[in-house]
């Protein structure tokens, strides 16, 4: 509780919550709002926290990603019932989790949302490192709380280019859905130490017009692996995740997925720490940086292998 008060700078005037049984309700009948786990079918809603340029996410995607901790997802609700507030706390192992989609109409913040909102998310994460990504601005303020800048993230912008002949599956580079798909989960639980094939497998597993995916491997060994999806806006694609043991890789696999969308747009986040791929996006393939994010720990650098991280995964799942 400290350290949403510190977060937010003030109590709730109305509605303090608290939180029973993974779920957070109003105890102040007059607060003019109640917090709840969020349904299934209510994931569109978590949408209206996606408002930066290419981070809108489609209701199947934002489904999919509600299945990775379905009780750390939360709703506020105003006295009509409308969905006024949102936030996600995944629980990635028992020592790491990571808040997102957070976000009040500005009607509700007076009233508390956002407090409760912080209160829930941090209740059901308890006692791990909580990741968060805020804009460069907001840095100084979440250093005050005790949060501390781990690495920065550019956001690119550009659009697929045909350099390539019709991508067709090699012994090099293969599409995910016609290799088997535990390869690709061994390889990033190795990069993470974090075992998630059941999410992976749904995510990676993609198909046209969809979306794209692929793997670069030596013999039995994959190497890397890139997912292209279709963004909320038809005809748009973010590029989420590229992970790969080295820029080469991920040159070779990020060429593959941009050889599907000739001059669509297609977005990327990518760790500003890796020079070298930085200069692959705005120098060779003319993207454009639009933005700059910063992802930041409660308790410091949770060790991720930044310079085999190209393409982040989510700017609200970590």
């Amino acid at each position: 509780m400290e350290l949403v008060l510190r977060l937010l700078g003030r109590q709730a005037a109305q509605g303090t919550a608290r939180v029973i049984g993974g779920r957070c309700l109003s105890t102040d009948s007059g607060s003019g709002f109640k917090v709840r786990t969020l349904h299934h079918k209510e994931c569109a809603s978590l949408a209206i926290s996606q408002t930066r340029e290419g981070a809108r996410l489609t209701s199947e995607d934002l489904k999919q990603l509600h299945q990775i901790d379905p009780e750390g997802f939360f709703v506020a609700l105003d006295d009509n019932g409308d969905i006024v507030g949102t936030i996600g706390a995944v629980r990635w192992t028992d020592k790491l989790g990571y808040i997102g989609f957070y976000h009040a109409v500005d009607s509700a913040k007076d009233l508390g949302v956002e407090e409760a909102l912080w209160t829930a998310a941090m209740s059901h994460l308890g006692d791990r490192n909580v990741g968060i990504e805020v804009d460069a601005a907001d840095v100084e303020k979440c250093e005050q709380l005790g949060f501390q800048e781990v690495w920065r993230n550019g956001c690119f912008k550009g659009v697929g280019v045909a350099l390539l002949p019709e991508m067709q599956s090699t012994n090099i580079v293969r599409r995910i859905t016609e290799m088997p798909f535990s390869k690709v989960a061994y390889f990033d639980e190795d990069l993470f130490g974090l075992e998630r094939m059941k999410f992976l497998y749904k995510w990676a597993n993609v198909k046209p017009p969809t979306g794209h995916s692929y793997a670069l491997s030596e013999g039995d060994t994959v190497l890397g692996y890139g997912v292209l999806r279709q963004l909320h806006k038809i005809g748009h694609h973010r590029i989420a995740p590229l992970y790969c043991r080295n820029t080469a890789v991920a040159q070779v696999l990020l060429l593959a997925l941009l050889n599907n969308i000739p001059q669509e747009p297609v977005y990327v986040d990518s760790p500003l720490s890796n020079p070298s791929f930085t200069r692959i996006l705005t120098t060779d393939l003319r993207m454009e940086q639009i933005g700059e994010r910063v992802r930041m720990f409660s308790r410091g650098d949770p060790g991720f292998p930044l310079q085999k991280m190209f393409g982040m995964l989510s700017c609200d799942l970590g």
